[in-house]
């Protein structure tokens, strides 16, 4: 369709005139359907622009998907299996805090909060640490070591505190739903159905 526009304006003006307008036009036409047919993204199965924190909730997870890809690039140029072995277990607690906030745009401001304190920390750390190794000093190294081990287990001990956080407000929020609605049975005077033989606690 862009270029049939374009062609058209170069049949119709005509000329140098007729040449630049078609060009524009094709190019006008391309970017626009392209925005248009480009699939709305989704968060908990609803399109993000649509939930209150949805758009908040994606600008975070892409920065977590970021910071991850960071962690990966830096991980591949380490040396000590240990220390590679820490960042990949603090890119999996990311992941799984992001897969959580994906499914509960709500909780954003946890993966805000891991972003806004540690991100910059983690990459800056990460960093120094490659520089200590590239170094080939022994002594600085075994230092180096030890310091991005703590820094990375620390890192993972925050973001999988966020993670409980966010998995903890939702419990608290099932269990006062669970009351409010036994509350409401009782005050009609129902009863619970039994549960199914091997749901009891």
């Amino acid at each position: 369709m862009g270029v049939a526009a374009g062609v058209i304006c170069v049949v119709f003006v005509g000329g140098v005139a007729g040449i630049a307008a078609g060009l524009i036009a094709a190019a006008l036409l391309y970017l626009g359907l392209g925005a248009l047919l480009k699939p709305e993204r989704r968060l908990g199965g609803v399109i993000a622009s649509s939930l209150p924190d949805g758009e908040a909730a994606a600008t975070r997870i892409d920065a977590a998907h970021e910071l991850m890809r960071g962690i990966q690039h830096r991980r591949a140029k380490m040396r000590d299996a240990a220390v590679a072995r820490e960042a990949d277990d603090l890119v999996q607690d990311i992941g799984r805090l992001v897969a959580y906030v994906e499914g509960q745009p709500a909780a954003y401001r946890c993966l805000a909060h891991v972003l806004s304190t540690y991100a910059e920390q983690c990459t800056q750390m990460l960093d120094g640490y490659l520089s200590v190794e590239r170094s080939g000093v022994p002594e600085m190294m075994q230092q180096g070591r030890e310091d991005a081990i703590e820094a990375l287990c620390a890192l993972q001990g925050a973001v999988q505190g966020e993670l409980a956080r966010a998995t903890g407000a939702k419990a608290s929020q099932l269990e006062a739903s669970s009351e409010a609605i036994q509350r409401l049975i009782e005050m009609d005077g129902h009863k619970p159905d039994a549960p199914a033989e091997g749901n009891t606690r």
